[in-house]
């Protein structure tokens, strides 16, 4: 395969007037459909010219804003390993670093040379000022770090930051420039190109749109009015950064992996998402099942999407807490204090109540009203009857626990500061939110009798609360006996 440079004509004979911002040589091949740059450049020279200050961007992920790439914030921690890296080692190797632009004949001259290998010729590529901006996708940390330890070095004159400076100019880099400048394909590049540091599940949950799971959930995100401004998936300094940078408010409530996973469910897909493929997979089924002739996947995916916005808007107005959220009458840290639901588990109990809800053919608001009656406060206590006196506390009140969620969503503890016992999160472990879900759907069903198919063996099959029932299976073996003798 051969790459194509797309006829320069008129516009290339206007390039030579212009500022060249960047000339390299290279190889050019192909990923694919992506055309790309490979050369090996001076590490002085990518600390000096290859950096964010000069002609590469970055930029923390703003869900937000699509109209240009992003990546995970800044690892403090990550930039100084692999500052001092490169300080004390010899051989400071860096890998690849990986830029993206998009190819724009007016502003980029590439002059195809011989095919070296099948697939790969030497080129020259200009970059003229006015080019489109080129931006990074993997490597933010090693070029940061680089650039920290050579501003740090490059005037030493002795000692071991003149050993590391002449190591730092002995040395160079391989530089690839994809020519691609969509911001959707750069992200997703970045999503399976950075492996030097792993990737939260939330940022790749909404920076990754090649899976159905990770579309919807970006669609609830932006759309819902509890997610708006509230929802996370860098590190809370950088969500505040950029909401002050773009005149927004950020509260920081549930991570970005969670909600994704709570549209699902809400989708049809349940507590089915033990693994993400398994939960692809019942999602992809469930968008066919719903795709009708003369409309896609695609569309229909964001039908769902429309249809679980719906049903959060009606939830954040009127279960508690959420509610006070949406008045203004309580700040996401109060709600925090206040309330079990503040934790992913808790979404993830009022999720899948509304899913089984759909599953059992009842409305989904009509089971959002029966939530509301459920003690989601931390404080809803009472004593417990099998309580022990052998904490030590014998002389404070008798130890209590949660009216309907201790040992699901809550453990009751004691509270040395406020002299309290209260009710902690017991943390998001799918034991724990399954058991509270369970809880949960069994307490709908008892207290309406109109609702009581919430709880059935059905649901809970659908649900996947429930194995399925195997059907009679092979024959009970029977031993042959030998005749009675006569």
């Amino acid at each position: 395969m051969t790459f194509q440079i797309p006829d320069l004509g008129a516009a290339g004979s206007s390039l030579g007037q212009r500022p060249i911002r960047a000339q390299r040589i290279g190889l050019m091949s192909n990923a694919g459909k992506l055309s790309k740059i490979t050369w090996s450049e001076p590490a002085k020279s990518l600390a000096e010219l290859w950096n964010f200050q000069s002609l590469i961007r970055r930029n923390d992920y703003d869900i937000n804003d699509t109209s240009q790439p992003g990546q995970r914030d800044i690892h403090e921690s990550h930039l100084k390993k692999i500052a001092d890296g490169i300080r004390n080692s010899d051989q400071p190797y860096l890998g690849t670093m990986v830029v993206g632009m998009a190819y724009d004949s007016e502003f980029v001259k590439i002059e195809q040379g011989a095919e070296v290998l099948p697939g790969v010729h030497l080129v020259k590529v200009t970059i003229y000022e006015g080019a489109p901006a080129i931006y990074s996708v993997d490597g933010q940390h090693r070029e940061r770090a680089l650039c920290r330890v050579w501003a740090e070095v490059q005037d030493a004159t002795d000692g071991h930051d003149l050993a590391v400076r002449e190591r730092i100019e002995q040395s160079a880099v391989e530089m690839t420039l994809v020519l691609e400048g969509d911001p959707d394909s750069l992200s997703s590049l970045f999503i399976k190109m950075a492996s030097t540091k792993p990737i939260s599940p939330s940022l790749i949950a909404v920076m990754d749109k090649t899976t159905k799971p990770n579309r919807l959930g970006q669609h609830v995100i932006q759309k819902a009015k509890l997610f708006n401004g509230r929802v996370t998936y860098l590190a809370n300094a950088a969500h505040k950064n950029k909401a002050a940078e773009s005149g927004r408010a950020f509260e920081g409530l549930y991570p970005a992996a969670a909600v994704r996973s709570a549209a699902s469910a809400i989708a049809g897909v349940g507590v089915r998402d033990r693994s993400p493929e398994i939960r692809e997979a019942h999602l992809e089924q469930i968008v066919k099942n719903r795709t009708v002739p003369g409309s896609s996947a695609d569309e229909t995916l964001m039908v769902i999407g429309d249809e679980v916005v719906e049903i959060m808007d009606y939830a954040f107005e009127r279960i508690p807490g959420w509610r006070e959220i949406a008045k203004g009458e309580l700040t996401v840290g109060d709600f925090r204090q206040q309330y079990l639901h503040s934790a992913a588990a808790g979404l993830h109990v009022i999720a899948n109540a509304i899913a089984a809800a759909k599953i059992a053919n009842l409305s989904p608001l009509t089971v959002v009203d029966a939530l509301t009656e459920l003690p989601w406060r931390r404080d809803a206590l009472q004593t417990s009857s099998t309580a022990k006196k052998a904490s030590g506390l014998e002389d404070r009140l008798s130890p209590l626990s949660h009216v309907l969620f201790e040992g699901t969503l809550a453990k009751t503890v004691w509270d040395p500061r406020t002299g309290k016992w209260w009710a902690s999160a017991s943390g998001a472990t799918r034991a724990g939110y399954e058991a509270a879900i369970n809880t949960v759907l069994h307490r709908i069903a008892q207290d309406h009798q109109d609702l009581k198919s919430i709880a059935s063996d059905e649901t809970f099959t659908e649900l996947g609360l429930m194995a399925r029932k195997r059907g009679p299976g092979r024959p009970r073996k029977v031993t042959a006996t030998a005749p009675a003798a006569k």
